[in-house]
């Protein structure tokens, strides 16, 4: 009567422990910790910092696409009508600062269908992650001369 109850007690910690330490974010994504500055200014920096430039954002502004793009040695060039090409995607999590940016690419390789030609994803290109989340990192750690003097001090 006791083994039963004691193997629904360990079964419940061991599956309330895995669930605890589950990880929404990919491997394949780099993330950036408790970024405090204004969402205003992170979306325009992050517009900036991608390369060839924003193609789109989400409804909600916080989920950034860049233009397709290939790399022309260390150079990154507008995709147009390449075989392979990719595209960086930048999100901004959480609700309120300081806060966590999701940062990966994507690659996508170009495939016959009946009316043409469409892309599919292949898979995901850490190195130019790593890239773009360098530059971002870099960006952030400067100091923004057109702040606001008051955004620096906290009340509480």
């Amino acid at each position: 009567m006791l083994k039963p109850l004691l193997v629904a007690v360990i079964a419940a910690f061991m599956l309330s422990a895995g669930c605890a330490s589950f990880s929404t974010t990919p491997n394949y994504a780099l993330l950036i910790k408790n970024v405090d500055w204004p969402l205003q200014d992170l979306s325009s920096l992050v517009a900036y910092e991608l390369p060839t430039g924003l193609r789109t954002t989400s409804e909600n502004g916080r989920e950034f696409y860049s233009k397709h793009f290939i790399l022309d040695g260390p150079k990154y060039k507008p995709a147009g009508d390449a075989v392979e090409r990719y595209t960086a995607t930048v999100i901004v999590l959480g609700d309120s600062r300081p806060y966590d940016i999701e940062i990966f690419v994507t690659k996508e390789k170009r495939v016959l269908t009946g009316s043409g030609f469409d892309y599919a994803e292949i898979g995901h290109n850490v190195m130019l992650a790593r890239e773009l989340e360098y530059k971002l990192r870099q960006e952030l750690s400067k100091r923004r001369e057109d702040r606001n003097i008051i955004d620096d001090f906290r009340v509480f």
